[in-house]
């Protein structure tokens, strides 16, 4: 199946666009052209309920989708995309004539999953089963094939790359459109997690991720959203890498941090997380030997 791609970048961040078009050549995904994203300095209104960096985002977004061919899927990247070597090979290998065949709207190629034991454990499942074999000497990226996960459960948000089928690009303009013309009222990927729960939109998250946001890209994002904290950004990007099909240098730094820090004064909540944590090893342990 032909595919077209596209990169969203602001006229003013020229190191990410320098960045992205190397990363781009180097994997030879040289049709995948950059799409000038909508500065938020020039929206004139915009909803209460989001930041403007956040409605620029959504209509930058909304663009890429609304612009596409109906008849290739399409990949969307951030400019603060980094992506897997493996992620050449797995759309030649044919994923995707197979997003299409099993009725698939859009595939995400990375995401901040709801954090629950059975979505952390599937993501961990698929690392063992696709990564080569710890000591074998061949690098992450060398995978024996990808998972399908249903993203109506696991998918949070996250738009940092992604695939929309021709199936989609027929679904997703009118839905985006209608969340436009009432606000929106929330980001675009929260906008995609909505339309995948409430069963418009047919999602699923490829696994190991063949995507991850640039280590600290946070830092330097437009968005502008006050509500995500320090500790948050730090443990939830190293969350994201470490189910990565690419290096994890620099992830226990990353980390460091946030790691072992007394996030709470609760002791039964404490508890609670260690607990947690213990119980998690043991399950994933146990399903190892089987």
């Amino acid at each position: 199946m032909p595919m077209q791609g596209c990169y969203i970048n602001l006229e003013r961040s020229t190191d990410r666009r320098a960045a992205m078009d190397a990363q781009l050549h180097r994997l030879g995904l040289t049709g995948v052209r950059r799409q000038v994203a909508i500065d938020a300095q020039a929206l004139t209104t915009g909803s209460a309920s989001i930041t403007p960096g956040e409605h620029a985002c959504f209509l930058s977004h909304t663009e890429a989708i609304t612009r596409a061919s109906p008849g290739e899927a399409l990949l969307v990247l951030e400019d603060d995309a980094q992506l897997s070597e493996a992620l050449p090979a797995v759309l030649r290998s044919g994923v995707l004539a197979q997003l299409e065949a099993e009725g698939c709207d859009i595939a995400f190629l990375e995401c901040q999953p709801i954090t629950t034991t059975q979505n952390l454990l599937a993501l961990w499942h698929s690392l063992q089963r696709r990564l080569p074999p710890q000591g074998s000497g061949a690098p992450r990226h060398a995978l024996t094939g990808i998972d399908f996960i249903d993203a109506r459960t696991l998918y949070n948000w996250g738009a940092v790359a992604y695939l929309v089928t021709p199936k989609g690009l027929r679904v997703l303009p009118a839905l985006l459109q209608e969340a436009l013309a009432s606000g929106p009222a929330q980001p675009y990927d929260l906008t995609l997690g909505s339309f995948l729960r409430d069963g418009r939109l047919q999602g699923v998250v490829l696994s190991p991720f063949l995507a991850t946001p640039a280590s600290g890209s946070h830092a330097d994002s437009t968005l502008g959203s006050p509500s995500e904290s320090a500790a948050h950004d730090a443990l939830g990007g190293a969350l994201r890498r470490l189910f990565f099909a690419g290096p994890l240098e620099g992830l226990d730094a990353q980390a460091a941090a946030w790691r072992h820090a007394p996030l709470t004064d609760d002791p039964q909540l404490r508890l609670l997380a260690d607990l947690m944590a213990q119980l998690f090893v043991l399950t994933a342990r146990d399903h190892a030997a089987r």
